[in-house]
């Protein structure tokens, strides 16, 4: 009767042990990320000899402030294709020379964002034949960070609010006076911009 008693007390214990250790070794569920949780990864600073506040925003689109003339050389030694001057006044032409770029002027206002001016832009940074891009006004910062929120948004799938934090506080230098830029932002019609860009699906 004690060999039984015996028995049965091992082979609950071994019950028992078992069970503990699939406790133990199951995956407890893991919960949900909210779009708090995830943080979209910013453009990346890199340091170039004349090419001030220059950015990688994507494999695609570059970003900096005016460059020199040594900048617009290195950005030939990179392999960038074309080149986006946001500033109303000054032509890259002087620095580019005999460098072979796509080169576009669109004169934009800090002030007062144009449609046009970001579709077109849009365009330019979506045709495979004519990326990788690198694209600035004077700063690198403003009209700069607008343009690059608005591919953010239409081109890479951002929220809005992601891509306002990212020109903001991405280290780009933002001017905070030229609040009609986040006012743009905050009220574009996403939808339609991209089909007149023809990027809607």
């Amino acid at each position: 009767m004690r060999i039984v008693r015996r028995s049965n007390f091992f082979l609950l214990l071994i019950v028992l042990c078992l069970n503990l250790l699939s406790c133990l070794s199951s995956e407890s569920p893991k919960t949900p990320k909210t779009a708090e949780d995830t943080q979209r990864e910013w453009a990346l600073r890199l340091e170039k000899p004349g090419l001030p506040n220059f950015h990688r925003v994507t494999k695609d689109l570059y970003r900096g402030a005016q460059p020199t003339k040594e900048g617009i050389g290195r950005l030939k030694e990179m392999g960038i294709k074309t080149i986006v001057n946001l500033r109303s006044f000054h032509s890259d032409r002087d620095e580019i020379g005999n460098l072979e770029f796509d080169y576009e002027h669109i004169k934009m206002q800090a002030w007062h964002p144009e449609d046009e001016d970001v579709i077109r832009f849009l365009k330019i940074v979506t045709d495979k034949d004519r990326t990788p891009v690198f694209v600035h006004c004077q700063h690198g910062a403003d009209r700069t960070g607008l343009m690059c929120a608005i591919y953010r948004i239409a081109v890479c799938g951002w929220n809005k609010n992601e891509a306002i934090k990212e020109m903001v506080e991405g280290g780009f230098g933002y001017h905070k006076i030229w609040k009609e830029l986040v006012k743009y932002i905050e009220e574009l019609d996403v939808d339609g911009l991209k089909e007149k860009a023809g990027l809607a699906k």
